[in-house]
């Protein structure tokens, strides 16, 4: 058993936590692990900074070792409802569902109002191909709360995967003018351009696809590897990747070849990248 630490030493590990913050919110990511680190070796049972060390490491792309991270922090504060949905979350990313669906749905039980948690779960369900209860939880998700953008473009990409035409369209021109605001007042927002492009693909606008794809490769990509908003996470290679098979579906083949190599060249062990690159047939 770790003896108590100190009032001093509590207040010292708080003051690293704080700093931290701090350094996440100027987008100054590898000096906040640093300061979040000195904060447990004070203290090494900080829940709470365990969990921090998770959210940064999940925004840096580096998900395995954010796994790891909110695994430690729910084993000091098993009910911790965050550490219980963010494990969830970045398992997910790994592919690990039911896992995941395990920790959410005890999130969800610890915290029946983080309606939020609906949309993670359907999401995986979609993953997994069970498209009726995934459009289930989506649904459940946007009526508690309409403005849950990430889960009205999953809900669309599930309705797509039915055939469900029409209902996905109007699904993926909310998304649009969603993140068509966010991006007037943020025009540098990657992560719009991204899901705007993507929807856009989806639905056959293949001029505005591309429009504003080309941007989300382009904004922030020197200091931002890995986009991490609204809950979900993709990287530039994903951007690289999407891109392509607009450029693909316009007839630029040479482009298209060489975007798809660009993603795979980030994050060569993505199955989905090279099937992307097979089904294209480049």
């Amino acid at each position: 058993m770790v003896a108590p630490i100190s009032i001093e030493d509590r207040d010292r590990a708080n003051q690293h936590l704080d700093s931290s913050i701090s350094l996440s919110m100027c987008g100054k990511l590898d000096q906040a692990v640093v300061e979040i680190k000195k904060a447990i070796a004070i203290d090494p049972e900080f829940a709470q900074a365990h969990n921090k060390l998770g959210d940064y490491l999940m925004k840096m792309g580096l998900v395995k070792k954010a796994v790891d991270a909110y695994t430690r922090s729910l084993e000091l504060a098993p009910n911790n409802q965050n550490s219980n949905f963010d494990l969830g979350c970045s398992l997910a990313h790994l592919g690990r569902y039911e896992e995941a669906l395990e920790y959410l749905q005890k999130a969800l039980q610890l915290k029946p109002s983080h309606t939020e948690i609906y949309g993670h779960i359907g999401r995986i369900l979609m993953m997994r191909g069970e498209l009726e209860e995934a459009i289930t939880n989506l649904n459940r998700a946007i009526e508690a709360n309409p403005e849950d953008i990430m889960s009205s473009f999953t809900l669309a990409c599930a309705y797509n995967m039915l055939g469900e035409t029409e209902k996905a369209t109007r699904l993926f021109n909310k998304v649009i003018g969603r993140y068509g605001d966010l991006v007037a007042v943020k025009k540098r927002f990657a992560e719009g351009h991204y899901y705007i492009g993507r929807s856009y693909f989806i639905i056959g606008n293949l001029t505005e696809a591309l429009k504003h794809l080309e941007k989300a490769v382009e904004y922030d990509t020197e200091d931002v590897d890995y986009h991490y908003s609204f809950g979900m996470l993709y990287s530039d290679a994903d951007a690289f990747c999407s891109l392509a098979e607009v450029q693909h579906a316009l007839g630029s083949h040479s482009e298209a070849r060489e975007n798809v190599q660009k993603a795979i060249a980030l994050e060569p062990h993505n199955q989905r990248f090279s099937k992307v690159k097979s089904q294209l047939g480049i």
